[in-house]
């Protein structure tokens, strides 16, 4: 029995595509000049990244960056995910970002590692930062998740994040925009 088009459903209040895959009502927002925090984690079947995967990963983020053209403020990468605060240049889209940010990533992990296919999940998650109290606490989220995981004992010790961006003994091994933030906290961005 057929069902028809893929945006017709079997059940009501299901949406499902043309290979009966239940398909998320999910809708991002599309604008631009606009912060977001992202994470976006590592497929279930993957083995933890390494520091070769790390550094393939900041290879990545750089060249899309410098083809994109977006506001990277701050970063993080862990074994099983990472997370960024990205800002998408006039014109441009975050989940078009994110596609060529997987893609890039995935290619390079690869090719050390002589795999193939996708390495990040199908989706990620991403929440627009409105105030400066946001982006500062997705900052410190994002520096101390290394201290939560036991991977490190001080966050500094972490060479995979911004942190040494923003001051210390280590160089961070991607350039950091800063933003231009309100002196009050609550202030929208």
């Amino acid at each position: 029995m057929r069902y028809g088009p893929y945006w017709k459903s079997r059940n009501v209040g299901e949406r499902t595509s043309r290979y009966n895959v239940p398909v998320s009502r999910l809708r991002r927002l599309f604008l631009a000049e606009k912060m977001f925090f992202i994470t976006c984690c590592l497929a279930r079947v993957r083995t933890p990244l390494t520091i070769s995967d790390f550094e393939a990963l900041a290879g990545a983020i750089a060249r899309v960056r410098k083809r994109r053209a977006f506001k990277l403020a701050g970063y993080v990468f862990m074994p099983d995910h990472w997370h960024a605060l990205v800002t998408p240049r006039d014109q441009d889209e975050l989940p078009r970002i994110m596609d060529a940010l997987k893609v890039a990533s995935a290619r390079s992990i690869n090719f050390r590692r002589r795999a193939k296919g996708a390495w990040w999940q199908s989706r990620y998650y991403d929440r627009a930062v409105r105030t400066a109290k946001e982006y500062h606490d997705a900052l410190r989220y994002m520096h101390l998740n290394p201290v939560e995981k036991g991977l490190v004992e001080k966050f500094e010790d972490w060479p995979w994040s911004s942190v040494h961006a923003f001051g210390g003994a280590k160089v961070s091994p991607l350039p950091i925009d800063r933003p231009e933030l309100p002196a009050e906290e609550t202030t929208p961005l």
